[in-house]
């Protein structure tokens, strides 16, 4: 919603009530079975993507009920590279707490009555997952998405009704699914265009939040405890929000409230007289711009922390994530006691909670959590301000940002804000004297648009601890006309890629100038391909078709100095001793390599072997030794003879000899088993990889030692 000033709470309602009011149509009749379709793609993708507007299925079909396998053709002649939507209705006899099981490959959701119950997303085998969900009796609407990239095919839908035995899953009987039978059946042929995710990394970083946010204590008590506590009217905390109207009662319009994070995007607060409590402070005094609400969604187990601010006279607002993995699946939050939040969970019945819910009540502490306190609009972009200060490494960087614009409308049958995949430019980033706000230079803002912005790395505070959300969500309902953010210089970056003279006395020697490619090619090419490029005195892979790069230089007896830094969730490599010869199709079939990774996030990082700075699948580190994610590493790799040595950051972690009972051991039990020359070249090219992410190489340098 747009207004053009602060609307007064019976506007609101009034609004409200229209969105969800609609003229009673006559229903035509239900056709058994559930309607699913089917989109190829042309993507790998490692979670749900979304499809791109206005196409068409490629094939469409009916099922009684839904079990598609590989063995039972359920999937046609699609192999991989394809999306399944599921459409229809669930009638339900019996009203309780229904279970439901997904078995999919690769992953899948599933939405009830608009509510996501299943989240089973990445890619995995047909394991199942399962979600439970209060049902009324009657037609209920039932929606799935799920993609398959390689391997096995299954999308299977289990359920466990109310009243049934517990672990008895079953497929849904026939009976119970329907379709609406004036849904679109119209195909079209080739591939679709998807929407690419929003990258997920750790809780709070794309992802869910695992927990109690930090600055908050729980309790969890059955509601009867509630009848004995003093009730009464509190409109600091507000109820949560429905998944199908688009008003509650307490202040706060959510056009589209459902699990999907990315939907909870705006929030217009009608009577902002109150703060929640001594943690989050209201602004300057008398300033009414910066008041923090909590919101839930409904049948989730998530928490929101809403900031508004007032600008122009219309009030608009930024969504953070503020909880989950709560004990239950969020009903509502309800009255309060002085400074505290209390949510009525959906629990399972038990001795403490015969009717299935229970009070968690969430109690400020000391404790001072990193992380983003508000964001505001300015004249010419957006201010973020953090609890805390940031690392003097940290926030100058306009590629730390990253900003996306959702057009939106409140207009009925929208389904909230949608993505389009493109990203909005950031100028430039300018950290405030104490270091708690940056105000990024975005020239393409737009009102009437959700403003998205995910804080890369690096982002860490002074004292080292990572931002316990990188996600906001701001509707930027009105730009103001006359408060503009300062641009300021950025510090003087550390002198790079140059040698001291003692290390020119010493043989030291540049392999990269800082400012362009010369010494460098792609492997088996005769130039450096534009996946390739050198940005502020870095050598940096930054799109695709990169491929691999090799110097134009052989070594054989050498020490290698460098430094890497690696974007969040990726991967590459430093191999040496390489042959670039046509009878090999790969960098690593001849060259050993140190493994170049962010052991947090990607799979690799779960096994010491693959993980940073090991002999990649060989040897593994003394001990992670990386520097957080979004820093530089220094590596060196001595390579004298036989004799390998890998330091990181000072540290010797790894250590081996080429040829030696260990080392062919080691190799044999490996996959380099069946290529005759890995390791065993006399001399070759020093390669960085390109393993589809983005890398930064610096300071690279190199020194003869003598010969064996």
């Amino acid at each position: 919603m747009s207004t053009n000033a602060a609307a007064p709470l019976t506007m609101l309602l009034t609004v409200a009530a229209l969105a969800v009011a609609g003229t009673v149509h006559v229903q035509p009749a239900r056709q058994p079975g559930l309607l699913v379709r089917f989109y190829e793609i042309d993507a790998d993708v490692a979670f749900l993507p979304e499809l791109a507007p206005g196409q068409l299925p490629n094939s469409v079909r009916t099922v009684a009920t839904l079990d598609l396998r590989d063995e039972n053709k359920g999937f046609g002649e699609l192999k991989d590279h394809f999306l399944t939507e599921v459409l229809g209705t669930l009638q339900i006899d019996t009203a309780g707490r229904h279970t439901f099981r997904l078995l999919s490959d690769d992953g899948a959701k599933l939405w009830i009555d608009e509510r996501l119950v299943i989240d089973h997303d990445g890619l995995h085998g047909p394991d199942p997952k399962d979600g439970t969900i209060e049902l009324t009796p009657g037609p209920h609407a039932l929606r799935i998405w799920h993609f398959q990239i390689w391997g096995g095919q299954q999308l299977t839908l289990q359920w466990q009704p109310a009243g049934a035995a517990a672990d008895k899953f079953e497929l849904l009987p026939p009976a119970t699914l329907s379709h609406d039978p004036g849904v679109s059946r119209e195909t079209s042929p080739g591939k679709k265009k998807i929407i690419p995710p929003l990258r997920r990394g750790r809780p709070g970083d794309g992802s869910p939040l695992a927990g109690i946010h930090p600055a908050f204590d729980q309790t969890l008590l059955p509601s009867a405890m509630y009848g004995v506590m003093q009730r009464r009217e509190c409109d600091r905390l507000i109820i949560a929000a429905s998944p199908t109207a688009g008003w509650e009662k307490g202040g706060i319009l959510l056009p589209r409230a459902d699990a999907e994070p990315t939907r909870v995007t705006w929030a217009q607060l009608a009577d902002p007289r109150h703060p929640l409590g001594p943690r989050w402070p209201a602004g300057a005094e008398g300033d009414p711009c910066l008041i923090p609400l909590v919101v839930g969604v409904a049948g989730t187990d998530e928490l929101y922390r809403v900031v508004t601010e007032d600008v122009g006279g219309v009030l608009q607002g930024c969504v953070f994530r503020f909880a989950g993995a709560l004990p239950g699946a969020v009903a509502r939050i309800t009255g309060a006691i002085p400074d505290a939040i209390i949510a009525e969970l959906e629990v399972n019945k038990s001795e403490t909670c015969p009717d299935g819910k229970a009070l968690c009540f969430l109690r400020p502490n000391e404790h001072l959590v990193f992380e983003m306190l508000a964001v505001r609009a300015m004249s010419n972009g957006m201010e973020i301000e953090f609890t805390k200060a940031l690392d003097p490494r940290c926030g100058w960087e306009a590629g730390s940002f990253y900003v996306e614009q959702w057009p939106w409308s409140t207009s009925e049958g929208h389904r909230g804000p949608a993505r389009d995949g493109s990203s909005v430019p950031v100028k430039s980033a300018s950290v405030s004297p104490d270091r708690k706000r940056v105000f990024l230079e975005i020239e393409a803002l737009k009102p009437g648009c959700v403003t998205y912005i995910r804080l890369l790395p690096p982002c860490i505070s002074e004292d080292g601890e990572l931002p316990w959300s990188t996600e906001a969500w701001y509707t930027l309902s009105a730009i103001p006309a006359d408060r503009f953010g300062t641009v300021l210089p950025a510090p003087a970056p550390e002198p790079a890629n140059f040698l001291t003279d003692a290390e020119k006395a010493a043989g030291w020697k540049l392999l990269f100038d800082g400012q362009t490619t010369r010494g460098w090619h792609g492997w088996k090419k005769d130039h450096v391909p534009d996946g390739w490029a050198v940005r502020d005195g870095c050598l940096v892979r930054v799109g695709p078709g990169a491929g691999d790069i090799v110097t134009d230089e052989e070594f054989d007896n050498f020490e290698l100095s460098l430094e890497w830094r690696i974007c969040a969730g990726g991967n590459s490599g430093t191999f040496f001793r390489v042959a670039e010869d046509p009878k090999y199709d790969a960098v690593w079939r001849t060259g050993p390599e140190m493994q170049v990774l962010d052991n947090a996030e990607h799979a690799d990082g779960r096994s010491p072997l693959t993980s940073a700075g090991s002999n990649y699948a060989l040897h593994a580190p003394l001990r992670d030794v990386t520097q957080p994610v979004g820093f530089f590493n220094q590596a060196r790799i001595v390579a004298d003879g036989p004799h390998i040595e890998y330091w990181l950051n000072g540290v010797k972690i790894v250590e081996y000899e080429i040829g030696s009972p260990q080392w062919e051991a080691l190799v044999a039990a490996s996959k380099f088993a069946q290529m005759p020359d890995y390791g065993r070249m006399k001399k070759g090219r020093i390669a960085l990889q390109d393993h589809g992410d983005m890398v930064w190489y610096r300071n690279i340098k190199i020194r003869a030692l003598p010969p064996h």
